[in-house]
């Protein structure tokens, strides 16, 4: 979504607290699936969702019990202000059980992992269940602090906004979470403490048909780094947690 789109309504309606509405509205990378029209698989290192992940050896592979989720390559961010936290090279993982379904609790950890991959050589690696393969395009665009809104106009001037940002599955990494229920930045701090006063999305990846994949009941799952681990590279430092309707 573009800014000049959300001031147009804002003027159009006579809306108040116009500053404070547009900054309610942060810079992401949204991430589109596109359907698949061969069988050719995604070429190896490159950015897509599902299918096998891209390891140095099998050896990376963090177990058969972890469904490999998407893996992007993050040479494909660049120029993009929204993650410019991210390191500019390499290939970033993420696995999930998705058969035990966790929410993030701190008890749960051996259940996701995210593999940060700096080598070039690289394997198709064929463990485990594989969901469907699609590979992706990125878009840096707007998206919106739905919370903030909701206190700062009616119930009628945000459904008329929400037609703006309605745009089906909401795949993303960097800017604020889409929250199902409580704000997710909110919760990962209750969950893991301080070092997530100030975290990163690091991946949101929705429920969705094209996948044949869906977390809890129509849910959404998101990566949380904490900024300083990911200034200094600790992937492994990544915690989750999973919201549902």
């Amino acid at each position: 979504m573009e800014l000049q789109s959300v001031r147009q309504l804002i003027e159009s309606r006579g809306l108040e607290h116009k500053e404070e509405i547009i900054a309610a509205f942060k810079k992401r990378i949204n991430l589109k699936l596109i359907p698949r029209t061969t069988r050719e698989e995604v070429a190896i290192g490159h950015s897509k969702f599902g299918g096998y992940p891209d390891l140095v050896s099998a050896d990376e592979h963090p177990g058969e019990n972890l469904t490999f989720l998407a893996q992007f390559r993050l040479s494909d961010f660049a120029g993009c202000e929204s993650v410019e936290a991210l390191p500019k090279e390499g290939l970033l993982s993420f696995f999930y059980d998705v058969d035990e379904q966790p929410w993030g609790d701190a008890d749960e950890r051996h259940l996701w992992r995210v593999v940060y991959t700096r080598e070039t050589m690289l394997e198709r690696v064929r463990i485990g269940e594989a969901l469907n393969e699609r590979a992706v395009t990125f878009e840096e665009s707007y998206a919106p602090i739905v919370d903030t809104l909701l206190e700062l106009m009616t119930e009628d001037d945000f459904t008329a906004m929400e037609e703006l940002f309605d745009e089906g599955d909401v795949h993303a990494i960097g800017g604020h979470p889409d929250a199902v229920q409580n704000d997710v930045f909110e919760e990962v701090e209750e969950t893991y403490g301080k070092k997530f006063r100030d975290p990163f999305l690091l991946f949101q990846m929705d429920s969705t048909e094209e996948l044949d994949v869906m977390f809890g009941d129509v849910g959404i799952l998101y990566f949380l780094i904490p900024t300083e681990a990911l200034r200094v590279k600790r992937f492994e430092e990544t915690e989750i947690i999973m919201q549902c309707y």
